[in-house]
C-alpha cells in the first residue's frame, strides 16, 4: 500500500546573512510578540523574531506594508494600526528584504480574537479521490484566503507520452468559511511509475510572487529506480505548470521530507532532502531564482535510519539556517551559509525512543527556537528549549501522552499569545496540549478521528480568528476539518409559566445565553412560537466567553396547555437550539355592573 506524504506550508522560508552581496530570504519565528490581540484594542507594535533581517526589512500584514523599525539581524518591530484588529480575523503576517536578492519570508499567523481557557471544535469532511493521505494547505490562488493541497489517488489518466497513471495533488480554493471548491489539479503519476513516499512542500521558487510546489519521491523515472524532486511553478489560479521546471535525482532507497530556505543567502529559494540508504544523507539544491537548480551539495551519513520530517531555523544565532532532524539522537546540522552544513560534536540528549516529527518554536519566550518532538516509541512529550547556541536542554515535566505520537505541529490554538502543541496518536486521535508559556504544556485535549489522520495542517479556514485543523484519513478517501466553534449554554431550557389569563400577557422569565466555546457565536434569529414572545439585547455576534439576555413572555391565546418554544438559530453546535415553553390558559374574569 502507497504512502503519501505532504508537509505544511508554515516553516518554509528562509535565512540569512550579515555581510553578502545580496540580501538573503528572511525567516521568521514563530510566535509573534503578541500573537494575538482582542477586536477592538488600540493600536500596538508586535515583536518579529527570526533571521534574515535587514535594514530596509518590511513587515507586512496580508500583504500590506507596516511601518517597521530593524533591531538587529534577528529582530524587527512594526506598527499595527487599530484599524488592522477592529474585528475577528486571523492575518498572515511576512516579512519582506529589499534587492539586490531578498525575497518574501514564511507567513506566521496572528489572531484577532478573545482568549479562551479550552477549545471546542465542530467536523466537517472533504472528499477527495482516494487513499488520500496527506496535506499542506497554502493561498494558491492569491485570494488572502486558506487552500488545501491534498495527495491522493483518482481516476486514471493518459500522460502526453501515452502512459496511464492516478496519482494527483488535488487542489481545493478555500472559501473563507470552512469549504472548499475544486481547483486545479497536478497530475505527479506523469513523471515518474510506480510513486511512493511522496511529499511536497510550499515556497516560490522563481519569485513571481506565486506559491510552487516542491514535489518529492520514489519511483522508476526512465526506467531508473531512487529518489527524485519536481519543482511545479504556480499559476496565482490555484493551478500548476503541467511538466515540472526541474526533475532532479538524489541517492538513496527511501526519501524524506524536503524543507525549503535560502541556505547560501543569495535571495534565492534552496531546498534540501534527506534520504536514507546505508545512512542518513542531506542533499542540498542551490536555487537559481527561476525554478531551476545546481547541485547537489551533499552532507551525512549520519546515522542508520528511515527519513523522518526535517525542521529548520536558526538555532546558533548566526545569521543563517540550520537544520533539526528527528533521529534517536536527534541530529542537528549548523549551516554555514554556502549551502553545506557542519554537525557540531555535541548533540541533544532527550529520553526518545523513536521520534518520528519535530516542529520548532520559542515555547518559552526567551525569543530562542525550541523543539518539540512526536515519538512513536513512547507516550512521552519531548521539548527541547534552545539556549541560543545550537545546543538545547530537555524541559522536563510534561503531561504524558497517553499514547505514542506520530505527527506534531505548533499554533497558538487558544488565542492567549502562547503557543501550543498539535499531535496525531496511534489511537486516531488528535491531542492538543496548551502551552503554558514556560516551555511546559497542560493535559491534553483530545478529538478523536476515527478514520486514521496522519498529518495535521493548521490554517484559520473559516476567518473567524481561531485556527483550526485539517487532517488527510488514511481509512477513508477524505480530509477531516476540525473547525474551532462556539457552544450556547443556556441557564434554564424549560420554562413553565404557570396559570394566566387568555389575551394577557405574564411577567417576563428572563433566560441567559452564553458563549463558552472558542470562537464567535454568530446569531442568525431568535424566534419564538404561537402563545409566547421575546425581547432580547443579543448582538448578530457574541464574542468568546460573553453572553446576552432572552426575556420570555406567555401570552395564551386560548384556555388549556399552551405549549411552544423559542428557537434560536446561530452557527454553534446543536443549532438550532431550543428553549421549551409552557403555560396553562385560563378563562378569564366576568364582571356584572
Amino acid at each position: 500500500m502507497r504512502r503519501f506524504t505532504l508537509l505544511t506550508a508554515s516553516l518554509l522560508f528562509f535565512v540569512t546573512p550579515l555581510f553578502a552581496a545580496s540580501n538573503p530570504v528572511p525567516f521568521m519565528n514563530q510566535p509573534l510578540v503578541p500573537s494575538s490581540i482582542t477586536p477592538g484594542a488600540a493600536a500596538f507594535a508586535i515583536k518579529v523574531n527570526g533571521t534574515g533581517f535587514v535594514s530596509g526589512s518590511v513587515v507586512k500584514w496580508n500583504g500590506i506594508p507596516l511601518s517597521t523599525r530593524f533591531i538587529n539581524h534577528s529582530q524587527l518591530k512594526a506598527a499595527v494600526p487599530a484599524t488592522r484588529v477592529a474585528t475577528p480575523g486571523t492575518a498572515t503576517v511576512t516579512v519582506s528584504n529589499p534587492a539586490p536578492g531578498g525575497g518574501v519570508s514564511n507567513g506566521v499567523f496572528f489572531s484577532v480574537t478573545a482568549p479562551s481557557t479550552s477549545l471546542t471544535f465542530s467536523t466537517a469532511s472533504v472528499t477527495v479521490g482516494t487513499s488520500v493521505s496527506s496535506i499542506a494547505v497554502g493561498d494558491f490562488n492569491n485570494d488572502g484566503r486558506t487552500d488545501l493541497a491534498v495527495v491522493n489517488e483518482g481516476s486514471q489518466y493518459t500522460c502526453s507520452n501515452g502512459t496511464s497513471a492516478n496519482e494527483y495533488i488535488s487542489i481545493l480554493l478555500g472559501k473563507g468559511d470552512g469549504t472548499f471548491k475544486p481547483g486545479g489539479a497536478v497530475q505527479v503519476g506523469c513523471i515518474a511509475m510506480e510513486l511512493d513516499e511522496v511529499t511536497a512542500t510550499v515556497a516560490d521558487f522563481n519569485k513571481d510572487g506565486r506559491q510552487d510546489l516542491l514535489v518529492s519521491f520514489q519511483g522508476f523515472v526512465d526506467l531508473s529506480f531512487g529518489t527524485w524532486s519536481a519543482v511545479y511553478l504556480g499559476n496565482g489560479d490555484g493551478t500548476f505548470s503541467a511538466q515540472p521546471s526541474s526533475l532532479l535525482p538524489t541517492d538513496g532507497d527511501e526519501g524524506g521530507m524536503a524543507v525549503v530556505g535560502d541556505f547560501n543567502r543569495d535571495g534565492n529559494m534552496d531546498f534540501a532532502v534527506e534520504t536514507s540508504d546505508f545512512g542518513a544523507n542531506l542533499f542540498v539544491y542551490l536555487g537559481n531564482g527561476d525554478g531551476t537548480f545546481t547541485g547537489p551539495q551533499e552532507t551525512g551519513n549520519w546515522m542508520v535510519g528511515a527519513p523522518g520530517w526535517l525542521v529548520t531555523a536558526d538555532f546558533n544565532n548566526d545569521g543563517i539556517l540550520d537544520i533539526a532532524a528527528p533521529f534517536d539522537p536527534i541530529v542537528i546540522l549548523l549551516g554555514n551559509g554556502d549551502g553545506t552544513f557542519t554537525q557540531p560534536a555535541s548533540q541533544p540528549t532527550t529520553t526518545m525512543v523513536d521520534p518520528r516529527a519535530s516542529v520548532a518554536g520559542d515555547f518559552n519566550g526567551d525569543g530562542i527556537p525550541d523543539l518539540a518532538f512526536a515519538d512513536s516509541g513512547s507516550t512521552a512529550l519531548t521539548v527541547l528549549l534552545g539556549n541560543g547556541d545550537g545546543t538545547f536542554t530537555q524541559k522536563n515535566g510534561q503531561p504524558d501522552a497517553g499514547q505514542t505520537t506520530t505527527f506534531i505541529a505548533t499554533a497558538d490554538f487558544n488565542g492567549d499569545g502562547k503557543l501550543d502543541l498539535a499531535l496525531v496518536d496511534s489511537a486516531n486521535g488528535i491531542l492538543i496540549y496548551l502551552g503554558n508559556g514556560d516551555g511546559t504544556f497542560q493535559t491534553a485535549l483530545e478529538t478523536a478521528e476515527a478514520n486514521g489522520p496522519l498529518q495535521l495542517a493548521v490554517a484559520d479556514f473559516t476567518g473567524n480568528g481561531r485556527l483550526d485543523l485539517a487532517a488527510p484519513n488514511s481509512a477513508a478517501s477524505t480530509v477531516s476539518l476540525l473547525l474551532q466553534s462556539p457552544a450556547a449554554i443556556f441557564s434554564i431550557t424549560d420554562v413553565k409559566f404557570g396559570q394566566q389569563n387568555v389575551g394577557t400577557t405574564s411577567n417576563p422569565r428572563r433566560v441567559f445565553m452564553a458563549n463558552t466555546g472558542s470562537a464567535p457565536m454568530q446569531l442568525a434569529s431568535i424566534v419564538a412560537s404561537v402563545d409566547f414572545a421575546e425581547t432580547n439585547n443579543c448582538k448578530a455576534v457574541i464574542p468568546i466567553g460573553q453572553s446576552c439576555e432572552i426575556d420570555v413572555v406567555f401570552k395564551p391565546t386560548a384556555t388549556g396547555l399552551r405549549s411552544g418554544a423559542v428557537t434560536i438559530t446561530d452557527n454553534a453546535g446543536g443549532s438550532p437550539q431550543t428553549i421549551q415553553l409552557s403555560g396553562t390558559g385560563e378563562a378569564g374574569l366576568s364582571f356584572i355592573h
